[in-house]
């Protein structure tokens, strides 16, 4: 009888191992996307990685223009002293509007700074999706024409996608 208890006993903490290992390995597998965001911006040292950060800040209509107002972070290992971006506009549609080039001018290391950019006779509703399709230039002390782009990160706070 007592071999019966024990065994009973030994089978419901099994059973609660069972349990707490598969919530943790569940936490684990859900929060894991969500730490990998979170910790896309941080390089080795826990700190911002290097690189180039622009943000889809906001879209305004002005009279008959889209005004599109980016920001821009450069944490690359020194001041940009040019940049621009091949920069593909799609529409609500998903047909690609046009391609063009915005030139974000100097960018100083560790700073932020804010650039816009007016679209003539374009209604900022109609504007679906930004690709960042390349560097036009990338120009700074020690930094390759390729650091522009393979160190881009993007976002927006519009509901209009960017990619790059």
């Amino acid at each position: 009888m007592r071999a019966m208890k024990l065994a009973i006993s030994l089978k419901k903490h099994r059973m609660a191992i069972a349990m707490i290992s598969s919530a943790f390995l569940l936490g684990m597998v859900l929060s894991g996307p969500a730490l990998a965001q979170a910790n896309a911006h941080e390089g080795d040292s826990g700190g911002p990685a290097s690189g180039l950060f622009l943000e889809l800040n906001a879209l305004q209509q002005v009279d008959a223009a889209c005004r599109m107002v980016f920001m821009a972070q450069n944490t690359l290992s020194s001041d940009l002293t040019g940049v621009s971006f091949e920069t593909v506009l799609v529409n609500t549609d998903g047909v690609v509007d046009r391609l063009t080039v915005f030139d974000f001018k100097d960018l100083p290391k560790d700073r932020t700074r804010v650039r816009q950019f007016d679209l003539d006779n374009t209604q900022c509703e109609t504007i679906g999706r930004v690709l960042i399709n390349g560097a036009a230039s990338c120009e700074g002390n020690g930094i390759t024409g390729s650091d522009c782009i393979d160190r881009l990160s993007v976002s927006s706070r519009t509901d209009v996608e960017i990619s790059g």
